[in-house]
Protein backbone atom coordinates (compact mmCIF):
# COMPACT_ATOMS: atom_id res chain seq x y z
CA UNK A 1 0.00 0.00 0.00
CA UNK A 2 2.87 2.35 1.01
CA UNK A 3 4.77 1.88 -2.33
CA UNK A 4 1.62 2.33 -3.93
CA UNK A 5 1.08 5.94 -2.42
CA UNK A 6 4.83 6.50 -3.02
CA UNK A 7 4.23 5.93 -6.85
CA UNK A 8 0.99 7.76 -7.31
CA UNK A 9 2.95 11.02 -5.56
CA UNK A 10 6.15 10.28 -7.98
CA UNK A 11 3.44 10.52 -10.49
CA UNK A 12 1.84 13.48 -9.54
CA UNK A 13 5.25 15.48 -9.29
CA UNK A 14 6.19 14.07 -12.55
CA UNK A 15 3.05 15.62 -13.96
CA UNK A 16 3.33 18.86 -12.19
CA UNK A 17 6.77 19.07 -14.05
CA UNK A 18 5.54 18.06 -17.43
CA UNK A 19 2.69 21.02 -17.17
CA UNK A 20 5.24 23.34 -15.78
CA UNK A 21 7.54 22.81 -18.93
CA UNK A 22 4.96 22.42 -21.27
CA UNK A 23 3.64 26.03 -20.26
CA UNK A 24 7.28 27.63 -19.91
CA UNK A 25 7.54 26.08 -23.37
CA UNK A 26 4.21 27.11 -24.76
CA UNK A 27 4.67 30.90 -23.63
CA UNK A 28 8.40 30.83 -24.54
CA UNK A 29 6.92 30.27 -28.06
CA UNK A 30 4.70 33.60 -28.60
CA UNK A 31 6.55 36.40 -29.72
CA UNK A 32 5.08 39.89 -30.09
CA UNK A 33 5.33 42.78 -31.62
CA UNK A 34 2.65 45.26 -30.17
CA UNK A 35 4.65 47.07 -28.40
CA UNK A 36 4.11 51.16 -28.57
CA UNK A 37 4.83 54.29 -27.38
CA UNK A 38 7.83 56.68 -26.87
CA UNK A 39 10.41 55.74 -24.31
CA UNK A 40 13.25 58.66 -23.34
CA UNK A 41 16.16 57.39 -21.47
CA UNK A 42 16.83 58.29 -18.34
CA UNK A 43 20.01 59.53 -17.73
CA UNK A 44 22.82 59.96 -20.17
CA UNK A 45 24.69 56.75 -20.45
CA UNK A 46 24.28 55.23 -23.86
CA UNK A 47 24.09 56.87 -27.59
CA UNK A 48 20.80 56.10 -27.84
CA UNK A 49 18.39 58.73 -26.50
CA UNK A 50 14.81 57.41 -27.36
CA UNK A 51 12.99 54.40 -29.04
CA UNK A 52 9.31 54.72 -30.97
CA UNK A 53 7.96 51.70 -31.11
CA UNK A 54 4.77 51.51 -33.76
CA UNK A 55 3.16 48.71 -32.38
CA UNK A 56 3.83 46.77 -35.50
CA UNK A 57 7.52 45.60 -35.40
CA UNK A 58 9.16 49.06 -36.44
CA UNK A 59 10.91 51.17 -34.23
CA UNK A 60 12.32 54.50 -34.74
CA UNK A 61 15.82 54.86 -33.27
CA UNK A 62 17.46 57.90 -31.34
CA UNK A 63 14.89 59.66 -33.80
CA UNK A 64 17.66 58.73 -36.82
CA UNK A 65 17.05 55.67 -38.68
CA UNK A 66 14.48 52.73 -38.24
CA UNK A 67 15.13 49.15 -36.93
CA UNK A 68 12.92 46.19 -35.89
CA UNK A 69 12.04 44.88 -33.03
CA UNK A 70 10.08 41.49 -31.53
CA UNK A 71 9.18 40.76 -27.67
CA UNK A 72 8.82 37.59 -25.82
CA UNK A 73 8.11 36.90 -22.22
CA UNK A 74 9.53 39.74 -20.49
CA UNK A 75 12.70 40.28 -23.06
CA UNK A 76 12.36 43.08 -25.77
CA UNK A 77 14.83 42.57 -28.99
CA UNK A 78 15.65 45.27 -31.22
CA UNK A 79 17.67 44.45 -34.60
CA UNK A 80 19.01 48.47 -35.35
CA UNK A 81 21.08 47.28 -38.55
CA UNK A 82 23.84 44.62 -38.45
CA UNK A 83 24.11 44.69 -34.68
CA UNK A 84 21.41 43.51 -31.73
CA UNK A 85 20.21 45.13 -28.33
CA UNK A 86 18.59 43.33 -25.93
CA UNK A 87 16.25 44.81 -22.68
CA UNK A 88 14.51 43.65 -20.27
CA UNK A 89 11.05 45.13 -19.95
CA UNK A 90 9.69 45.80 -16.34
CA UNK A 91 6.42 47.72 -16.32
CA UNK A 92 6.69 51.04 -18.19
CA UNK A 93 10.25 50.71 -18.67
CA UNK A 94 13.16 49.50 -20.65
CA UNK A 95 16.48 47.94 -19.00
CA UNK A 96 19.42 47.83 -21.05
CA UNK A 97 20.66 44.10 -20.73
CA UNK A 98 23.39 44.21 -24.18
CA UNK A 99 25.97 46.01 -25.13
CA UNK A 100 25.52 49.42 -26.53
CA UNK A 101 21.95 49.65 -24.25
CA UNK A 102 23.51 47.93 -20.93
CA UNK A 103 23.75 50.60 -18.85
CA UNK A 104 20.87 52.76 -19.73
CA UNK A 105 16.99 52.90 -18.87
CA UNK A 106 14.17 53.83 -20.83
CA UNK A 107 11.01 55.15 -19.28
CA UNK A 108 7.41 55.59 -21.65
CA UNK A 109 6.66 58.97 -22.04
CA UNK A 110 2.98 58.77 -22.95
CA UNK A 111 2.49 62.89 -23.44
CA UNK A 112 5.40 62.84 -25.76
CA UNK A 113 4.52 64.65 -29.05
CA UNK A 114 7.02 62.19 -30.80
CA UNK A 115 3.72 59.22 -30.30
CA UNK A 116 3.10 58.05 -34.18
CA UNK A 117 -0.16 56.44 -34.40
CA UNK A 118 -0.06 53.03 -34.12
CA UNK A 119 -0.01 50.40 -37.00
CA UNK A 120 -2.26 47.48 -37.36
CA UNK A 121 -1.44 45.03 -39.51
CA UNK A 122 -2.71 41.56 -40.51
CA UNK A 123 0.20 40.64 -40.50
CA UNK A 124 1.94 41.73 -37.50
CA UNK A 125 1.63 38.25 -35.51
CA UNK A 126 3.54 36.56 -38.55
CA UNK A 127 6.48 39.38 -39.18
CA UNK A 128 6.98 38.96 -35.23
CA UNK A 129 7.08 34.77 -35.54
CA UNK A 130 9.69 35.32 -38.49
CA UNK A 131 12.10 37.95 -36.12
CA UNK A 132 11.94 35.53 -33.66
CA UNK A 133 12.86 32.70 -35.57
CA UNK A 134 15.99 34.52 -36.88
CA UNK A 135 16.70 35.31 -33.81
CA UNK A 136 16.35 31.99 -32.59
CA UNK A 137 18.92 30.59 -35.11
CA UNK A 138 21.27 33.30 -35.11
CA UNK A 139 22.15 34.68 -31.65
CA UNK A 140 24.84 32.16 -31.27
CA UNK A 141 26.52 33.87 -34.28
CA UNK A 142 28.82 36.42 -34.67
CA UNK A 143 30.85 38.57 -37.52
CA UNK A 144 33.10 35.78 -38.67
CA UNK A 145 30.14 32.80 -38.32
CA UNK A 146 28.98 35.26 -40.82
CA UNK A 147 31.19 35.74 -43.50
CA UNK A 148 32.17 32.14 -43.07
CA UNK A 149 29.71 29.74 -41.96
CA UNK A 150 27.54 27.73 -44.68
CA UNK A 151 24.50 27.94 -42.45
CA UNK A 152 23.78 32.00 -42.52
CA UNK A 153 22.89 32.13 -46.05
CA UNK A 154 20.75 28.58 -45.87
CA UNK A 155 19.05 30.16 -42.84
CA UNK A 156 18.61 33.89 -44.61
CA UNK A 157 17.24 32.42 -47.78
CA UNK A 158 14.49 30.39 -46.12
CA UNK A 159 13.45 33.33 -43.99
CA UNK A 160 13.12 35.44 -46.91
CA UNK A 161 11.28 32.73 -48.55
CA UNK A 162 8.89 32.87 -45.58
CA UNK A 163 8.76 36.69 -46.32
CA UNK A 164 11.26 38.52 -43.56
CA UNK A 165 12.63 41.54 -45.42
CA UNK A 166 15.34 41.79 -42.92
CA UNK A 167 16.49 38.03 -44.07
CA UNK A 168 16.00 39.38 -47.38
CA UNK A 169 18.30 42.13 -46.94
CA UNK A 170 20.87 40.29 -45.74
CA UNK A 171 20.54 37.63 -48.75
CA UNK A 172 21.38 40.68 -50.46
CA UNK A 173 24.28 41.37 -48.98
CA UNK A 174 25.69 38.12 -49.46
CA UNK A 175 24.65 37.55 -53.34
CA UNK A 176 26.39 41.03 -54.01
CA UNK A 177 29.66 39.26 -52.59
CA UNK A 178 28.95 36.68 -54.53
CA UNK A 179 28.32 38.35 -58.13
CA UNK A 180 30.37 41.34 -57.34
CA UNK A 181 34.56 39.80 -57.38
CA UNK A 182 36.98 42.14 -55.80
CA UNK A 183 34.09 44.10 -53.79
CA UNK A 184 36.12 43.92 -50.35
CA UNK A 185 39.63 43.95 -51.52
CA UNK A 186 39.50 46.50 -54.90
CA UNK A 187 35.88 48.11 -54.60
CA UNK A 188 37.27 51.36 -56.38
CA UNK A 189 38.21 48.90 -59.31
CA UNK A 190 34.53 47.56 -59.80
CA UNK A 191 33.23 50.41 -61.86
CA UNK A 192 36.10 49.95 -64.71
CA UNK A 193 34.82 45.81 -64.96
CA UNK A 194 31.75 47.64 -66.55
CA UNK A 195 29.76 44.44 -64.96
CA UNK A 196 26.18 44.17 -65.73
CA UNK A 197 23.44 44.51 -62.88
CA UNK A 198 22.56 41.19 -61.48
CA UNK A 199 18.99 39.87 -62.47
CA UNK A 200 18.87 38.20 -58.97
CA UNK A 201 19.54 40.71 -57.21
CA UNK A 202 17.59 43.32 -59.29
CA UNK A 203 14.28 40.78 -58.62
CA UNK A 204 15.88 40.29 -54.85
CA UNK A 205 15.68 44.52 -53.88
CA UNK A 206 11.79 44.66 -55.78
CA UNK A 207 11.13 41.70 -53.29
CA UNK A 208 12.36 43.21 -50.29
CA UNK A 209 10.62 46.56 -51.33
CA UNK A 210 7.29 44.43 -51.54
CA UNK A 211 7.67 43.19 -48.09
CA UNK A 212 7.52 46.71 -46.98
CA UNK A 213 10.81 47.58 -46.61
CA UNK A 214 11.98 50.37 -48.09
CA UNK A 215 15.81 49.71 -47.54
CA UNK A 216 15.17 47.99 -50.95
CA UNK A 217 16.24 50.50 -52.57
CA UNK A 218 19.13 51.58 -50.26
CA UNK A 219 20.79 48.57 -51.17
CA UNK A 220 19.92 48.37 -54.55
CA UNK A 221 21.31 51.95 -54.95
CA UNK A 222 24.33 51.24 -53.50
CA UNK A 223 24.84 48.25 -55.71
CA UNK A 224 24.22 50.40 -58.41
CA UNK A 225 27.00 52.76 -57.59
CA UNK A 226 29.48 50.06 -56.50
CA UNK A 227 29.21 48.94 -60.63
CA UNK A 228 29.67 52.74 -61.51
CA UNK A 229 26.46 53.23 -62.39
CA UNK A 230 26.04 56.80 -59.93
CA UNK A 231 23.32 58.40 -62.15
CA UNK A 232 20.78 55.20 -61.77
CA UNK A 233 21.56 54.51 -58.01
CA UNK A 234 20.57 58.67 -57.12
CA UNK A 235 17.59 57.68 -59.28
CA UNK A 236 17.05 54.96 -56.70
CA UNK A 237 17.99 56.61 -53.91
CA UNK A 238 15.62 59.44 -54.53
CA UNK A 239 12.87 56.78 -54.72
CA UNK A 240 13.92 55.13 -51.61
CA UNK A 241 13.81 58.66 -49.70
CA UNK A 242 10.06 59.30 -50.79
CA UNK A 243 9.48 55.70 -49.87
CA UNK A 244 10.46 56.02 -46.23
CA UNK A 245 14.29 55.36 -46.40
CA UNK A 246 16.51 57.23 -44.07
CA UNK A 247 19.44 55.44 -45.36
CA UNK A 248 18.91 56.02 -48.69
CA UNK A 249 19.12 60.00 -47.69
CA UNK A 250 22.21 59.00 -45.59
CA UNK A 251 23.50 57.08 -48.75
CA UNK A 252 23.43 60.20 -51.27
CA UNK A 253 24.75 62.90 -48.50
CA UNK A 254 27.72 60.52 -47.95
CA UNK A 255 28.64 60.05 -51.68
CA UNK A 256 27.92 63.64 -52.37
CA UNK A 257 30.46 64.13 -49.41
CA UNK A 258 32.83 62.03 -50.58
CA UNK A 259 32.61 63.39 -54.20
CA UNK A 260 33.37 67.33 -52.67
CA UNK A 261 36.22 66.03 -50.72
CA UNK A 262 37.82 64.00 -53.49
CA UNK A 263 37.75 67.90 -55.97
CA UNK A 264 38.91 69.57 -52.75
CA UNK A 265 41.96 67.76 -52.57
CA UNK A 266 42.43 67.65 -56.06
CA UNK A 267 42.77 71.57 -55.94
CA UNK A 268 45.01 71.37 -53.55
CA UNK A 269 47.26 69.45 -55.08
Amino acid sequence: MYSEIKKLKLMKKIFFVFLFLSVKFITAQAPDNSLYGYFEEKGNNTFYKSFNFDGNGKVFIADMDYGEYFTRNDSLIIYPDKSIFIFKIKKDKLIGASEWVKKGTWIINKDSTQIGNKVISPKSKEKAELLAEYYDKTKKSNDLDVLFSDEFPKINEELCNKGLAKACLNLFGLKMLEYTPGILSDADKIASKKLKPHPELIALSKKIIALGEPEGYTVLGSYYYTLGLRKEAFQIWDKGEKNGSHKSGMAKATVEFEEELQKAQQKEE
